[in-house]
């Protein structure tokens, strides 16, 4: 498993792209102070473009990222990786 996420500050919403066993999920967007749950992916959704600068991090498990976004830093924005297109 592995997660991209990006916050959008902004609208207050994060945003998290991930596969399962080398499988898509898609994507899914929660509010920024939420919780992702699998059911939230989307095969049929993706972030949006003008995230692009807003790249959080890759993590290895929901858990991971809901961690991150229970307890994370100041906001650094930088790009996208070009793996996580």
């Amino acid at each position: 498993m592995g997660f991209a996420l990006w916050l959008d500050e902004a609208a207050r919403i994060a945003w998290a792209q991930g596969t399962q066993e080398y499988r898509p999920m898609g994507a899914a967007a929660i509010a920024i102070n939420g919780q992702f749950r699998v059911r939230d992916f989307d095969g049929r959704r993706a972030r949006p473009p003008r995230l692009e600068n807003h790249f959080a991090g890759f993590f290895g498990s929901l858990e991971e990222v809901n961690q991150f976004l229970r307890s994370r830093p100041k906001p650094k924005r930088r790009p996208t990786p070009h793996l996580a297109r």
